[in-house]
Parts: C-alpha cells; structure tokens; sequence
C-alpha cells in the first residue's frame, strides 16, 4: 500500500546516486519498525478528529449558532496537537530507548534524540533530514503554504517551537507566549498560535521523521506502515514539496 506523502520504493531516487549512502541494517531496526506500527496507530484519532473539526463547517450547535470558526471548534486543534505530540514523543522513545535506558524520557530535541542515537552508533537527525509542514504565508494577506524545514538548524527551531507551546498547554500556560523562531506559528494578538492547518502539518512532518529513522536503522521505506491521512482538501489535498531523503 502506497504511504502518505512517502514515495514506493520505485519511484524514490536512489541514495546511492544522490551521494546518500544507504546505511546497513541495524539490528534494532525491528524495533524502530515496531515503534512506527504504535506511531500509526495513535496517529488515527487525530486525523479522524481534524475530519470532525471540517465535517463542523455548516453546522450549528443546539445554542443555534454556527460551529464554523467558532470556540468550539478552535478548541480542537489544541487537543490534536498535544495528541499528535505525545505520539511523536512516544515514537522516538520506543525506537531509541533501550533496556535501562527505558527508564528515562527522551524530549522531543533533535540534540538530545541524535546523542541517543549515538550511542546506537545510528546517525538521525543530520544535514540531510527534513519535514513538510504547513505555516503561515509570507504575508498577513497570503494563504499558508507548505514549506520545508532542512537540516538541523531549521529542525531544532521547529521543534523547539512546537515543544514550548505543547510546553505551556501542557501545563496552563499561555499558548501565545510559545516561542516562534522557525515562523512555524501563526500571529495572533498578544503572540502566536496553532491553525488546524499547522497542526495537519505537524502530522506529515511527525511520519516524515519517523520514515527518515527507519531509513537511519537501515530499513526500507516500503517497511514504513501505512500513515493514516485526515480528508484532504484544498491546501492540505496539494502536493508536498521533496526532501532530500524522501520525494
């Protein structure tokens, strides 16, 4: 089955050609394979409930009032992203995290995730990784966009972003004092926020690193589980720009 927003094995570019050496299998890679099957599967609840939150669109509530651009629904967007969170998170712990190791939480820091993976003599995390994610556009006026966050600059900056707002929803802080150095959030008044449409990014950009790490253990991509995908349409239903890894 084909992978969301992941090429077949057919139709990716060969590593060896793009000066990418493919790297041996690593005898965790079972695990890693394991940690993306869990990935998937706690993936399926937030795509389904970014579903809800458009299915919302035309419908009124039993106050009478339209769920469009209401409260109610900008309320989900928060509990998707702290779920899809949470799943990432989950991830990188059941892939890099082994035997005693176990006992301690790795955070979502591509520093701190590439030290584990050091010590697995595994490289992740490198030059050459990336995500595709939504973001705002260039201009107050303009739609958001897809973009692309390479190398580990650019992904620390994400990923420290999304970590201090998940940070403060986590524990009651305001969400619009989050960070936003990758310009990854959206400006609201008092500092920025998290679209639904952020968030639907957040997910490609969560199977993107999952697939890079199976690639970094040695696998194949085709062994990558089948990526659940919420109902696309307009912006989300265009295609993702390539990563030097994945197309």
């Amino acid at each position: 089955m084909e992978k969301a927003g992941i090429p077949s094995h057919a139709e990716r570019p060969n590593q060896e050609v793009a000066g990418v050496p493919t790297p041996a299998t690593h005898p965790h890679l079972s695990n890693v394979l394991a940690a993306a099957e869990r990935l998937s599967t706690r993936l399926i609840n937030p795509t389904l409930l970014i579903s809800l939150h458009r299915d919302l669109e035309g419908l009124k509530g039993k106050d009478g009032k339209s769920l469009a651009r209401s409260a109610k629904q900008h309320a989900l967007r928060w509990g998707i992203f702290t779920m899809v969170f949470a799943a990432l998170e989950g991830f990188f712990n059941d892939a890099l995290t082994i035997g005693p190791s176990r006992t301690r939480t790795l955070p979502v820091s591509p520093d701190k995730l590439r030290a584990a993976g050091d010590k697995l003599q595994v490289k992740i995390f490198t030059n050459d990784w990336g995500v595709r994610t939504v973001t705002p556009g260039r201009a107050s006026w303009s739609r958001p966009r897809w973009r692309t966050y390479i190398g580990s600059q650019d992904l620390r900056l994400y990923l420290g972003d999304l970590k201090s707002l998940r940070d403060r929803l986590s524990h009651g802080g305001d969400a619009a004092s989050a960070s936003n150095d990758s310009l990854a959030l959206w400006p609201v008044s008092g500092g920025h926020s998290m679209s639904i449409m952020g968030v639907e990014g957040f997910i490609q950009a969560t199977t993107d690193l999952a697939a890079q790490t199976i690639l970094a253990f040695g696998g194949d991509i085709d062994q990558a589980p089948s990526w659940p995908e919420p109902q696309r349409s307009g912006l989300s239903a265009e295609k993702r720009p390539q990563l030097p890894l994945l197309a």
